[in-house]
């Protein structure tokens, strides 16, 4: 029994007796001081727990704090050398030969994606706007020349040919019949099937094109809407060639004044008569229209062309599906054209790498100087980074995470690294 539980015992008549002698009273005073230190023992054990307690929280708060500002540390660390490498920094590796303090500021180009091309409104489209045209070119590349425009709406016609600055492709020479020759006095002319034809420059005959488009717009089109120009596989091919040739001449505001859009017939033919083996005119025509093709006439063509929309009977909302807004179009030529520059960077050192993985590259943006910069920056891991980096809104990365991709460049520059100090 504890001293608290015999304090609180009802005492017999002996036990007063007992307790009023000096023994008792003696053992008393004992009990009461044990107990006093006992209770004062025990506050200074648990104020010494507390104070532990204490301690160790605030020690375990500061280590975590520690930890938390070193990942903090780590995580700008990763952020900062990831924006250096994109953005440059003042100092690099001195093993590829540049000063410790040389000034790089050279970005690299955020991932690109292809523009959408977006089909016309249909009060946009109408019978009285569709113009049809057909180009001939010096070749079928992103660098081809025009060499003739022809074009008509009901009775009205424009033919004009094209003196290239370059020379023809002897594929397109076969197809078109057009050639450059040489005078005796060193002039160049333009002829066509052995005759001399006569041929102005590209911003001349364009301009010429403009100004015959508006003169239809202003008697045909009365609700005010713009010209559609209308050919086969024009987003292909004919679209491409234009706006490229109206670019390099100044000419694509003038262009746009007057024109919506293009209308390709093409897909439009493939859409409202499937099952077909062929979706050339030629074919088309010499099926649907019952007659064939006489020689190659770019004139006869166009011409060509109109019969067939008329014959086959194909609607006019058939058509406006397959439609595209001028400044779409304008927007994807200019994409492509910065594409294949790019692209001819990388196939001139990359040469080894798959086709579809050189036009990959080109279509994220990037060309072999940033390739190069990335890698002299950041090393191996800068360049995989860069190669597999993610893009925003999808799935896909920038170029690819296959590893033998990433090897087959590193290779290469870790190649050029060996051959020169400075990469």
């Amino acid at each position: 029994m504890t001293l608290t539980e015999v304090s609180q015992v009802k005492l017999s008549d002996n036990d007063l007796s007992r307790e009023s002698s000096p023994t008792h009273v003696y053992r008393s005073r004992i009990s009461s001081n044990s107990k006093s230190l006992q209770e004062k023992d025990t506050k200074t054990a648990l104020d010494r727990i507390n104070k532990s307690i204490s301690r160790s929280t605030t020690r375990i708060k500061k280590d975590t704090g520690k930890l938390r500002r070193k990942q903090l540390q780590q995580s700008l660390l990763r952020t900062t050398s990831t924006l250096q490498v994109k953005d440059g920094v003042s100092s690099y590796k001195k093993d590829f030969g540049y000063d410790l303090y040389t000034i790089d500021t050279e970005e690299i180009p955020a991932p690109m994606r292809q523009p959408e091309m977006q089909a016309m409104a249909a009060d946009e489209v109408s019978d009285d706007c569709v113009v049809l045209f057909d180009l001939e070119t010096t070749c079928t590349g992103s660098h081809a020349e025009i060499t003739q425009i022809a074009a008509m709406k009901g009775d009205q016609r424009f033919n004009k040919y094209v003196l290239p600055t370059g020379n023809i492709s002897t594929v397109a020479a076969d197809k078109t019949g057009l050639s450059v020759q040489t005078t005796v006095q060193g002039s160049q002319i333009l002829v066509h099937n052995g005759r001399r034809v006569a041929a102005g420059s590209i911003h001349s005959v364009l301009s010429e094109f403009i100004s015959w488009l508006r003169s239809i717009q202003g008697t045909n089109i009365t609700n005010g809407s713009k010209v559609i120009l209308c050919g086969h596989n024009v987003r292909v091919f004919g679209m491409h060639a234009i706006i490229s040739e109206a670019e390099r001449c100044h000419l694509t505001q003038d262009l746009q004044a007057v024109v919506g859009g293009f209308m390709d017939t093409l897909p439009s033919l493939r859409q409202f008569l499937p099952g077909r083996d062929s979706y050339s005119q030629a074919n088309l025509y010499k099926d649907i229209v019952n007659e064939e093709c006489e020689g190659h006439s770019l004139v006869e063509d166009v011409s060509a062309l109109a019969e067939l929309v008329t014959v086959s009977g194909i609607p006019l909302e058939v058509l406006a599906q397959h439609t595209v807004t001028f400044l779409t179009a304008v927007e994807r030529v200019r994409y492509l054209n910065e594409k294949n520059t790019r692209l001819k960077t990388l196939k001139g050192h990359l040469s080894t790498l798959p086709s579809a993985t050189l036009n990959k590259i080109a279509c994220s943006g990037l060309q072999y100087s940033h390739l190069k910069l990335v890698f002299r920056r950041g090393g191996e891991a800068a360049l995989k980074h860069l190669l597999s980096e993610p893009i925003s809104g999808t799935r896909t990365v920038r170029v690819s995470k296959v590893k033998q991709v990433h090897n087959q460049i590193i290779g290469h520059f870790r190649e050029v690294l060996t051959q020169s100090s400075e990469v």
